[in-house]
């Protein structure tokens, strides 16, 4: 895919090794950790009943601090959240990266998309809490993640015509829902359920203040790529009560997000990966369908 533009190597295999050298700073035996999802974090479960999340690079620190935080205090105002495990340094720094330590969710589920839009809902109209949030990061991630990314140069230089032309987009939007809470990421497999039907949001690292709608747009892709059926959809508007395919902002978050969703992939390690990269590429740059992509 052309030259190479990367950070220090994010995989398996480094992430593993963050977690060891975590887990001994802290004093913790883990003699085999199991790999849950390797994706914007490493997803572990260190033993049964307790979750480490590792983030690619030290420079994240305050958002997963901010993270673990925003978590606490979700649960002390009875808004679901996994908990972050108390007893234990956290965030901790460790082999260049951050760790952080979550009880896990037994037999934990993704969320319906009927239960997704109801507690998008729930957390769209909760009081805002105690702590200093940024506003949500859109195209600039894009322009971050396409700087360092190995990928074709004509590519890189069309995609990242495309971010500056959709950052002007964006800038002049009007929105219909009020300016607030986000989850920032707000997918099925970030709203676990236990088997009570009992729900806890994860990966907190990026709620931040913006509009509602940020986080709608991306069931309504899922559904685009065929990953959620209409019935399904419709289940997540009746349980949000609002459909973002009819709001007028639609097209250019949705561009938005497909530009966030591809230049994400393209971190990835895999020559599965990277057949998906170049599809996706394809697809952006000629307007063709989405349906089909396949989920990482």
């Amino acid at each position: 895919m052309g030259a190479m533009h990367t950070n220090a190597v994010f995989d398996v295999p480094t992430s593993l090794q963050t977690l060891r050298a975590a887990c001994e700073a802290v004093d913790l035996v883990a003699p085999s950790p199991e790999l849950i999802r390797l994706g914007e974090n490493a997803v572990w479960r260190v033993r049964p009943g307790l979750i480490a999340r590792v983030a690619r690079s030290a420079d994240r620190y305050p958002l997963h601090e901010r993270g673990v935080r925003l978590a606490q205090w979700m649960h002390a105002h009875q808004v679901p959240a996994t908990l972050p495990v108390d007893g234990l340094p956290n965030p901790v720094r460790a082999d260049g990266r951050v760790v952080t330590w979550w009880e896990e969710v037994s037999q934990a589920r993704p969320a319906t998309p009927a239960e997704l839009g109801a507690a998008l809902r729930a957390l769209h109209e909760m009081p805002l809490p105690d702590l200093e949030l940024p506003d949500a990061a859109t195209v600039d991630k894009v322009d971050a993640r396409l700087a360092v990314v190995d990928i074709d140069e004509e590519d890189r230089a069309a995609l990242c015509s495309m971010a500056a032309r959709l950052q002007d987009n964006y800038s002049g939007l009007e929105y219909e829902l009020p300016f607030g809470l986000i989850h920032g990421d707000a997918h099925p497999a970030n709203l676990l359920a236990d088997p009570q039907g009992r729900l806890g949001w994860v990966d907190l690292d990026g709620v931040a203040m913006g509009h509602p709608e940020w986080d709608l747009v991306l069931t309504a892709i899922e559904r685009d790529c065929g990953w959620v059926s209409p019935d399904a959809y419709q289940g997540f508007v009746t349980g949000y009560g609002y459909d973002i395919t009819t709001s007028p902002t639609y097209p250019v978050l949705r561009a938005i997000r497909l530009l966030r969703m591809t230049s994400w992939l393209a971190q990835l390690p895999g020559e599965r990966v990277r057949r998906e990269v170049e599809r996706r590429i394809g697809d952006l740059r000629n307007g063709t369908s989405i349906h089909g992509w396949k989920a990482f």
